[in-house]
């Protein structure tokens, strides 16, 4: 008796856990999954390429700043000196 209780619970745990097919709504929801991560890392590439072009656009700017400054300090040096006279 004991053998077969045995056996009944091993055969319904092995029923129980084999594997199981996935349904079409699984199908459609793992696909809306890959289609949104394929969503996110094009839109993950196109930001970095944003910032990329933005850190090149700010150092040249940076530059800018730096030349137009000393534009200025030279400027004022010379009405300084030509004020002193």
């Amino acid at each position: 008796m004991k053998k077969i209780i045995v056996v009944l619970l091993f055969a319904v745990l092995i029923v129980g856990c084999g594997p199981k097919k996935a349904t079409k709504e699984t199908m459609n929801a793992l696909n809306e999954a890959r289609a949104a991560l394929e969503s996110a890392n094009a839109k993950i590439s196109q930001l970095e390429s944003d910032i990329s072009t933005l850190e090149s656009q700010k150092a040249t700017l940076d530059q800018e700043i730096t030349d137009l400054t000393k534009q200025v300090e030279e400027l004022q040096s010379k009405i300084d000196t030509r004020c002193k006279k």
